[in-house]
């Protein structure tokens, strides 16, 4: 292959996630939800294997949690013992979910792996067939939050054909569904001159730059409704004239999500039918964790949620999946009523609803975050709201802003 590598790219394993909040599963289903990181693990390191590739990169959150248990640590190194096998090197850096500095046991790895164990720089060299072919640079959390803008440390060496950079963080511009850890812009990747920039952070696979290649390879495993679709780490063939990427899928199950409208409704027993066909439009080889959203311009699936019916319903649905190799589980429900007013007129009104709709318009996510400082800061509930994302606050917001306004509209309440 001349002056070209091949690699692996992959990010955000989050080994021995326990999916706490999906214990009300068949204990079929719960345990392959458990174990979906490892099987994704397993397909990474036989991808490596197949595609003969040089070395693998695995940029931050390798563990779920800080403590890395033991199971995951036994995984990691048997597959990296694999790996050895077949002449592969790894490069790892750690991330604010396994930073160095959060346990206190580790197990040892094989010789093949490379890993960065400080919150400094550092430069390692990879050699291919006595010639050294690569620099590769990276560094490691040694705590959960570090908000420095890591990019200034890096420094290209010149000597080596190729140099590839990992940094675990997030562009200091865009907050989305994480928080931002190491930030940096794209001109500063720029300015460093790097053939590659290996990033791992955000769980959402993105092509921020082809050139150079600045890439988000995603996380491995889908893990909630907010990570849907195909998982998985890309293939990289990186030649002097450039980086070829080829998407390489490593889930084991996809979360998934489906919309139903509905216009006429008047019994729950209609629910069952249509549930069931929402399984149905579900296309996958694979088992899928399904997301409904009903769109209703009837009251009814607020009502009969509120009563819990419609959970009912599901329950009944969902009877019997387990029987199933690639089954499809309705995991949550999310309804949405059309309501009978238009928001853009209400709003011009010179009345209490019009007032209250103009007030929600200045409410930022910000402040609701200094409503909520009591229950983010609980010790028992806020582990529940740790992905609680800028999106979920603004639905948050405008379903308490329909659900007042509707009250107001239904007892004509306008002033």
């Amino acid at each position: 292959m001349g002056d070209c590598l091949r690699f692996i790219h992959s990010a955000d394993l989050h080994l021995d996630s326990l999916f706490k909040n999906k214990r009300h599963l068949p204990t079929k289903l719960l345990e392959q939800l458990r174990e979906s990181t490892f099987r994704a693990f397993d397909k990474l390191i036989e991808e490596a294997i197949q595609h003969r590739v040089d070395f693998v990169l695995l940029v931050g959150d390798l563990y779920d949690e800080e403590l890395r248990s033991l199971k995951a640590q036994i995984h990691l190194r048997n597959g990296f013992y694999r790996l050895d096998k077949h002449g592969i090197e790894v490069f790892v850096s750690y991330g604010n979910h396994d930073y160095v500095n959060g346990t206190k046991y580790t197990v040892d790895f094989p010789s093949n792996v490379h890993e960065f164990k400080h919150q400094d720089v550092e430069s390692v060299p990879f050699t291919k067939d006595g010639q050294h072919m690569a620099n590769i640079y990276g560094f490691s959390y040694e705590s959960r939050h570090v908000s420095d803008r890591k990019v200034e440390s890096f420094q290209k060496e010149f000597g080596p054909l190729y140099h590839i950079a990992l940094l675990h963080g997030s562009v200091d511009t865009r907050k989305e569904d994480h928080d931002v850890y190491a930030p940096f812009t794209l001109e500063e990747l720029y300015n460093k001159q790097m053939d590659y920039w290996a990033l791992g952070h955000i769980h959402k696979r993105e092509v921020l730059s082809e050139e150079p290649p600045v890439v988000y390879p995603g996380n491995v495993q889908g893990r909630s409704r907010k990570e849907q679709g195909e998982k998985g780490c890309y293939v990289v063939d990186l030649r002097s004239e450039g980086a070829g990427l080829t998407f390489v899928p490593l889930h084991s199950l996809t979360y998934e999500s489906h919309t139903v409208r509905i216009d006429t409704l008047s019994s729950p027993q209609q629910l069952e039918p249509i549930l069931e066909q929402a399984k149905q439009d579900v296309e996958t080889s694979n088992p899928v964790m399904l997301d409904i959203h009903f769109i209703s311009e009837t009251g009814l699936l607020h009502k009969w949620q509120a009563e819990g019916i419609l959970d009912e319903w599901v329950s009944v649905v969902n009877d019997g999946e387990n029987d199933y190799d690639n089954w499809v589980w309705i995991d949550s429900i999310h309804v949405t009523d059309q309501p009978s007013w238009q928001e853009d007129e209400v709003k011009k009104g010179q009345h209490f609803a019009g007032a209250l709709l103009r007030e929600a318009d200045s409410i930022d996510t910000l402040v609701l975050d200094e409503w909520m400082e009591p229950v983010l800061n609980h010790r028992k509930l806020s582990k529940h709201l740790q992905d609680w994302s800028e999106k979920d606050k603004r639905d948050i917001l405008e379903e308490a802003k329909r659900l007042v306004v509707d009250k107001l509209v239904a007892n004509e309440e306008w002033k």
